[in-house]
Parts: C-alpha cells; sequence; structure tokens
C-alpha cells in the first residue's frame, strides 16, 4: 500500500505490507509541484524494493493543512489511481496524527496549526471497535475555545513543542485535566495504513469525486457555539 500526505511543510510517503512498513521517508516540500512530489514516490517504491505496479492500493492526506500542498498531493493520488486502476482511499490528515498517539480506551486530539495567528485545525478520536473513530465535529478556531471544549484526560497529538500546543496543554491542565502528550506528524505509513483498513471494510474513495478536506471558519464557529451552549465538549457528559 502506497500512502502519500503532502498537507504540512513536507512531503510524506509511505510503502507498507500489511502491518509491516517497507519505507516511511519525509522530504522537504521545496516547492508544491507535481514533479517534486511524484520524484519522492519513486524513492519511496525504490526504498522499499517496488514498483507502482506492485502495490495494492493508494492512500492520500486530504487535509487540513497548505492549501496548495493537499491539492496537489490528491491531485498525485487520483492521477496515480486512476491510470494504475489501484483502489483510492482519502484519509483526514487530523485522523494520521490521531493513529499514531491513540491507544486502547485514550482520548486523543489531534491539532493542526492553520498558520493564521493562534488558529488550529482539530479533532478527537477514540477506539471504536478496532477502528480509529472521530469524536464529534471538527473544529477550527482559536486555542482557548479549544480547551474550553476538552473535558475528560486527553492525549494531544501533534509538534508538541509549538507553543499553540504548549498553550493548549497549560490551559487543560489549569482546568484540572490530566493531559498527555505525543508528538505525531503525517506519516506516509500511517496513511498506508489506514487506507489499508479502508479498503478492507469496502470503503474505495471515488477518484474523480475526492477532494480535500477545507474546513472554514464560518462551520467551526457554529460548532463552537452549539457546544458552549450545551456547556458540553469532547468527553462532556
Amino acid at each position: 500500500m502506497l500512502g502519500i500526505d503532502t498537507s504540512g511543510y513536507a512531503n510524506a510517503v509511505g510503502v507498507t505490507d500489511g502491518e509491516k512498513v517497507l519505507a516511511d521517508l519525509t522530504f522537504p516540500a521545496k516547492t508544491d509541484s507535481l514533479e517534486q512530489i511524484v520524484a519522492n514516490i519513486d524513492d519511496a517504491l525504490k526504498c522499499a524494493g517496488l514498483t507502482l505496479e506492485d502495490i495494492g492500493g493508494i492512500g492520500v492526506g486530504l487535509g487540513p493543512g497548505s492549501w496548495t500542498g493537499i491539492r496537489v498531493g490528491v491531485t498525485v493520488g487520483k492521477v496515480l489511481a486512476f491510470s494504475t486502476g489501484k483502489p483510492l482511499a482519502g484519509i483526514p490528515t487530523l485522523e494520521v496524527l490521531a493513529y499514531q498517539a491513540i491507544v486502547e480506551a485514550s482520548l486523543v486530539c489531534a491539532v493542526i496549526p492553520t498558520g493564521a495567528g493562534d488558529a488550529v485545525y482539530a479533532a478527537c478520536y477514540q477506539l471504536q471497535a478496532g477502528v480509529v473513530g472521530r469524536v464529534g465535529d471538527y473544529f477550527i478556531g482559536s486555542v482557548k475555545d479549544l480547551t474550553g471544549m476538552i473535558k475528560e484526560p486527553v492525549v494531544l497529538a501533534g509538534d508538541t513543542g509549538a507553543s499553540y500546543m504548549q498553550t493548549l496543554r497549560d490551559g487543560i491542565i489549569k482546568a484540572g485535566i490530566a493531559v498527555t502528550n505525543i508528538t505525531a506528524v503525517p506519516g506516509g505509513a500511517a496513511v498506508a495504513r489506514l487506507a489499508s483498513e479502508r479498503l478492507e471494510r469496502g470503503e474505495r474513495a471515488d477518484v474523480l469525486g475526492l477532494e480535500p478536506l477545507y474546513l472554514k471558519e464560518s462551520t467551526a464557529r457554529a460548532f463552537v457555539n452549539r457546544y458552549a451552549a450545551k456547556t458540553k465538549g469532547w468527553g462532556g457528559s
């Protein structure tokens, strides 16, 4: 299985065979070009000792994150799937982060910066019947608003050394809630594994219809207001 994520400051490409990781590489995203990403994929396949024809399917990160990077990465995944006839699965990048940090019975909050002030993208996940499942809606808003949404012990997944993550952690602890930090970046092998699970469940993406995951401020604001009115959040009763 081939996994691709171009939502951040690096291109991540991984190749897996079941639970075995054959290649898991990251490359500086010097340009958001099709040529660079295709070259990165070629390098990962060579590292795995495979060709594109050997791959059983393709997984691609859908974002949120860098608008241009995601768009180009999703396009590459769609072109490869269309040209080879391989099945395609789209994986939200926040789910990729959570997958790398999740443990049994834990609530994991995956966080990605929007690049606009202290605003972040986030979503919470738990294992549901052995599958990583999202709890509630996606979030986009300030770290302060996100802090108020956490109502139970949580694992924070993302760039734990970043100032916004430290602020989030401190705010949750101040509210008397236990926090564990796990550093996670969107990895190609994680995308490949999640794609493999989706395809095994028959969740094959429409190659022509698959689109990047773009989160809008208006949607997130409605989400925050709705939950604040109910005095609930992730983990609340």
